[in-house]
């Protein structure tokens, strides 16, 4: 179990890095904290209700105890040098032993290896500069935990401020384009409503009429207003059947337009036969050796006779000199 890699079984090889020329930001930080807990969450462990693998690692206490079907989670210690057997163990309580020790020394093995991956990860995405303050001058970052590293950065530089809020505004009722999906529309606004929540948080009033004026300045939801005073989930349930028949009505008229064209094509190449020829799979006149040249609607067909071919065994011999 010595050789467990935990990266080979992480989401995401590399955490997005913030430019060397950047500080964080609450934005870019948020980001590091989604790859962590993907990453943590996908090497499995039975601590802590064995529902969230290693989440633990990268959440605190406080909010990983919030999670449904978790329990507190005790970090694992290393069972020691060998297995501890009782006075004139019997057999089976040997194996026992044995297998218990296994199986505690795999768990604290899978545990560090994850921890030290984790770590290695966020030291490797996030510039120096921003996380010296952490580091020891003889042991670096190897006694920081992962979730000490994240407190420092949050707390430093994953404030919300004016300006992040306005920009979250923007975000929100930023146009829509009736080429793309609906759920576009609605994603941006509960992002939106996510991102202020402990902040400035938006009503859901307020985001049902962002949403609705986004739908009626796209010019295909002309009634949108009716709707102002639904909640969310109730709006989201009526624009996405008035959505579906509106893309219905779009494919079945691109289905006609397309129908029409065929049918016009197929007018203007119909093949003109002479009646009185009957022609071979060449086109060429089985009596009389003509050939039928295929004419477009309304011009006047054209026939010719085939070049009659030189057969040198009819030709009469050359007059001798």
């Amino acid at each position: 179990m010595s050789s467990f890699v935990a990266i080979d079984h992480f989401a995401k090889a590399t955490l997005t890095a913030i430019p060397p020329d950047e500080k964080p930001t609450y934005n870019s930080l948020k980001t590091i904290h989604q790859e962590l807990n993907d990453n943590a969450m996908a090497i499995n462990s039975t601590l802590g209700g064995g529902h969230y693998g290693h989440l633990r690692l990268v959440l605190p206490p406080i909010k990983y105890n919030d999670l449904p079907n978790t329990i507190p989670w005790v970090n694992p210690l290393h069972p020691g040098e060998a297995p501890v057997h009782g006075v004139a163990p019997t057999g089976p309580q040997i194996t026992e032993t044995n297998r218990v020790y296994a199986a505690n020394e795999t768990k604290f093995l899978i545990y560090r290896a994850t921890e030290t991956a984790l770590k290695k990860q966020l030291i490797e995405a996030v510039p120096d500069t921003f996380i010296k303050t952490l580091k020891h001058d003889m042991y670096g970052y190897a006694q920081v935990t992962v979730i000490a590293m994240l407190n420092h950065l949050d707390r430093t530089y994953g404030t919300v401020g004016p300006q992040d809020l306005s920009d979250n505004m923007k975000r929100m009722t930023a146009e829509w384009s009736p080429t793309q999906p609906i759920e576009d529309l609605y994603n941006q606004v509960k992002d939106a409503q996510k991102f202020a929540a402990d902040h400035d948080p938006i009503t859901d009033k307020h985001a049902v009429r962002a949403a609705i004026d986004n739908l009626e300045n796209s010019g295909v939801f002309t009634n949108a207003k009716e709707m102002e005073e639904q909640e969310f989930t109730h709006m989201e349930r009526h624009f996405n059947a008035a959505d579906k028949e509106r893309r219905r009505i779009l494919t079945t008229k691109e289905m006609g337009f397309a129908n029409k064209a065929i049918e016009k094509s197929n007018t203007n190449t119909t093949p003109n036969v002479n009646p009185g020829h009957r022609s071979d799979a060449n086109g060429d006149n089985m009596h009389g050796g003509c050939c039928i040249i295929r004419r477009r609607a309304g011009e006047k067909a054209v026939y010719r006779r085939p070049a009659r071919q030189n057969n040198d065994e009819n030709q009469p011999p050359p007059a001798q000199g």
